[in-house]
């Protein structure tokens, strides 16, 4: 009853087997069935969840190589004696069981995958034996054996002297010989001697060449060597047997363990088969609940092209009982139903589920009633078939089961079909089964719409394209679209026209009101899915704004940092600067140039404390002059020769009469403003505007400008300092002081 191949159950166990390496992990996996048993059905949910883990905390652990060689054992068991080349596989067999374990037991977890790989015994002292008489090729070492190892020597000891004895015998009667060369006749040294010479040597003859014309002979002096060759090959040949005997009743002894050891393998090669199927399927492992709620959050078909598959979400919570589908053909109802099913198959045997999320309940029991259950040797139609099974479902199940019927009754009359179908369904709902059931019936679809413990369902269907787009929708209802559909494939019209009069002539009241229902919850899907588009539109301009906004932010705080460091570095220098000056007073010589240093400052300060309107004043540091026009504190104005110059008050100097000075004709006499803002302009237009600038000033007789281009990153700063040294116009250039701006701008001075 439990034979769930009508939805591919056996096919998704072939997905999961390719990832396994041992042959018999294989058929373990194929013939492995699910057991409902809660315990069963954690332990193995875990040993998959931590293999899964395993896998990607990167740790690998091959079963490549590893083969089923019970019978070996089992032929040691029996008393018959295992040849060098079988032990050299049990060797091999060995080392795979002590690499596994040693690889496991690396793990610092308490993992219970780990009980298979502790419950490998490893027996050193066989592999000890097995190396001591094999070699890696599987033959018999020399010295498996003192006894062995001398009895070889003897042998190579006899062969030297009968190859010794070979060499001086051809030598002294190669006119004799057939040919040059030693043959060996019944495992004797022999010689091929012509036959008119055959007779001249005592010994053995052994029988004629293919040719007839020599004979094999085996001269006198031979025979005793021969025969202790003979003799030592015996003596071998029994040593190796009781060498194999005795090391094979050392296996028997240890053949139940390795036999075990074999099933261990198995089973930790199956865990890391079914992780290796969720880890490269990205696959997740289910939830176990015992609350009977399901859900199947964005899950896709294993077994559908993951290029054209769609996911979907299935939820059966303790509101509903069941779920009943409705839709077009080949829509998806089936291959919905059938994926709930395998995800809780493969739940139960550990095989991750290919979804987002999967809470799956503990049932005691799955029935599945899918596809055509005809039986040929029972002489049964589809619908004896389908009654038969369902009536075995409907006699096993409790509230406990889950039920799967794809179209609750098909193959007779549709009026009958309909009305078995409701019984069926309220038999169901009776036995209080978990249920998902598909199918085209109105009167179903009416029923279910009208029970509260039971969720309608639809799979969606695209109208214009007249195509299924598979789609699981709650709380709807589906039609079949046949007319629709057909209209595609009957070149005559007359027969759609027809189909459909005669459908409206059988609507019944329900029929009109349950289209109107289908048609009004279409409406409000629609609605609903134009909601939720628009509602990730704005989330997604949400996240784009969060996104510009945290860029901003960060580009303002990176900003605000580089203006902090450069200021705190200029403050830095100027207090360097000052410390300097500072120190230069105090190393001063003598105490006469101290007092002569503080009266020249005094002496400013008085000048500049006595400053008024229309004095003469000299700029420090310059040749230029002119005369006051404006006071402002600490700020001054000056007209030189018509330009206007603000300065600072301890910039300049009062002098007694307004000095004169021949200036060089030059081509231009405009007025020009003492200084250029350069700020926030690109490098380019900032040297071009620059250039410009320059030139204007200088053709106007000024001394010096201002270049004013900010803190920044420093970039137009160094582009414009960079380009005034190739300036020929220019004499010198560097920063303001901290009054007129420090490394802010740059005072140029002209030739």
């Amino acid at each position: 009853m439990n034979n769930y191949n009508s939805i591919d159950f056996n096919k998704i166990k072939e997905l999961v087997l390719e990832y396994c390496s041992i042959e018999d992990s294989k058929t373990f996996i194929f013939d492995e069935e699910v057991c409902f048993n809660p315990l069963v059905i954690r332990k193995k949910i875990k040993e998959t969840s931590e293999a899964l883990k395993l896998l990607k905390d990167d740790f690998y652990l091959s079963f490549d190589g590893i083969e089923n060689i019970n019978d070996l054992f089992i032929k040691a068991k029996k008393d018959l004696v295992l040849n060098s080349f079988e032990f050299s596989k049990i060797l091999i067999f060995h080392n795979h069981c002590k690499r596994i374990q040693n690889k496991m037991n690396a793990i610092d977890n308490e993992l219970s995958i780990k009980d298979y790989s502790d419950s490998i015994n490893i027996n050193d002292e066989l592999a000890k034996r097995i190396e001591k008489v094999v070699d890696a090729n599987g033959n018999i070492k020399e010295d498996a054996s003192d006894r062995l190892y001398s009895i070889n020597r003897s042998i190579n000891h006899n062969l030297d002297s009968i190859n010794k004895a070979s060499t001086q015998f051809i030598n002294a009667n190669s006119s004799y010989l057939q040919e040059n060369n030693v043959f060996s006749r019944n495992n004797r040294t022999t010689f091929l001697l012509k036959n008119t010479a055959k007779n001249k040597f005592k010994g053995y003859q052994y029988g004629n060449s293919s040719s007839g014309l020599a004979t094999y002979v085996e001269p006198e002096q031979f025979v005793e060597l021969n025969n202790r060759q003979n003799e030592l090959e015996n003596e071998r040949i029994e040593e190796v047997n009781r060498i194999l005997k005795e090391l094979t009743y050392y296996v028997c002894l240890n053949s139940d363990n390795y036999i075990l050891n074999f099933e261990s393998l198995i089973k930790l090669d199956v865990v890391f088969a079914k992780a290796k199927f969720g880890y490269y399927k990205n696959g997740i492992i289910s939830e176990i609940n015992n609350d009977n709620y399901l859900l199947l959050k964005d899950v896709i078909h294993p077994l559908i092209d993951e290029k054209v598959v769609i996911s979907n979400t299935y939820e059966l919570n303790n509101d509903y009982q069941g779920i009943v589908i409705s839709g077009t053909n080949t829509g998806g109802k089936t291959v919905g139903l059938k994926l709930i099913g395998l995800s809780v198959l493969m739940s139960y045997l550990g095989i991750p589920v290919l979804a987002q999320k999967a809470n799956i309940p503990l049932y005691d029991n799955i029935y599945v009633d899918i596809d055509d259950n005809q039986s040929i040797t029972n002489a049964l139609s589809t619908f004896s078939a389908h009654i038969s099974n369902i009536n075995d479902i409907l006699n096993n199940a409790n509230e406990r089961s889950l039920i799967l019927i794809d179209e609750l009754i098909s193959g007779t009359d549709p009026k009958e079909a309909q009305a078995i179908s409701l019984a069926i369904l309220e038999e169901i709902l009776k036995i209080k089964s978990k249920f998902i059931i598909t199918t085209h019936y109105d009167a179903i679809k009416e029923f279910s719409f009208k029970n509260p413990l039971i969720l309608l369902s639809s799979v969606g269907f695209n109208l214009d394209e007249l195509k299924p787009t598979y789609k699981y929708i709650e709380n709807s209802i589906g039609v079949s679209n046949a007319i629709e559909i057909a209209n595609r494939y009957f070149d005559s019209k007359e027969i759609i026209e027809n189909a459909k009069n005669y459908l409206n002539f059988n609507k019944t009241k329900e029929d009109e009101l349950l289209e109107k229902l289908a048609l009004k919850i279409k409406e409000n899907d629609n609605l609903k899915e134009e909601l939720e588009n628009q509602i990730n539109d704005n989330n997604r301009l949400n996240e784009e704004l969060n996104i510009k906004l945290n860029n901003f932010n960060n580009e303002k705080e990176r900003l605000f940092e580089q203006y902090k460091k450069e200021l705190e570095e200029y403050l830095v220098e100027q207090k360097n600067i000052f410390k300097n000056k500072l120190e230069n007073i105090k190393n001063k010589n003598s105490v006469k140039e101290s007092i002569k240093i503080i009266d020249e400052i005094v002496i400013k300060e008085k000048e500049k404390e006595e400053l008024k309107l229309n004095d003469y004043v000299k700029i420090n540091d310059s040749s230029q002059s002119g005369k006051i026009i404006e006071l402002n504190g600490e700020n001054v104005k000056i007209d030189i020769n018509g330009l206007i110059i603000k300065t600072r008050i301890n910039n300049i100097t009062k002098i007694n009469k307004q000095e004169k000075k021949e200036y060089k004709p030059r081509e231009r006499m405009n007025r020009v403003s003492s200084e250029l803002n350069l700020v926030g302009e690109r490098v380019d237009d900032a040297l071009a505007k620059m250039d410009a600038y320059l030139d204007s000033a200088y053709g106007s007789n000024m001394e010096s400008v201002k270049i004013i281009h900010g803190f920044g990153t420093g970039q137009l700063r160094s582009a414009i300092r960079e380009h005034l040294k190739k300036n020929k116009i220019v004499k010198t250039f560097g920063n303001g002081d901290i009054y007129d701006g420090g490394s802010n701008v740059t005072i140029v001075k002209f030739k």
